[in-house]
């Protein structure tokens, strides 16, 4: 009896903690930009050497960091215009 209350209750924590990591897996959906446009999406796959695919990877890395930073700064922009 005790393993059948044991295992039940272990059960409910995995059921809580399962939902609360979808609830919060779905929220940050929310907040995350909007899609790329189609020529951004595919990137073209590697290729040459592996010092010229690591510079390829660098370069992709760096487009894709400051298109991070330009959003953050539009965001930051916008909400100080509504603030006003």
């Amino acid at each position: 009896m005790r393993a059948f209350l044991t295992f039940g209750s272990l059960l409910i924590v995995l059921a809580v903690v399962a939902l609360s990591m979808r609830s919060q897996l779905h929220a940050s959906q929310r907040f995350l930009p909007a899609a790329r446009p189609a020529s951004e999406a595919a990137a073209a796959p590697l290729s040459g050497t592996p010092g010229q695919m690591t510079s390829q990877y660098q370069r992709e890395v760096n487009k894709a960091i400051q298109a991070g930073a330009q959003h953050t700064a539009d965001q930051a922009a916008s909400a100080a215009d509504e603030a006003r």
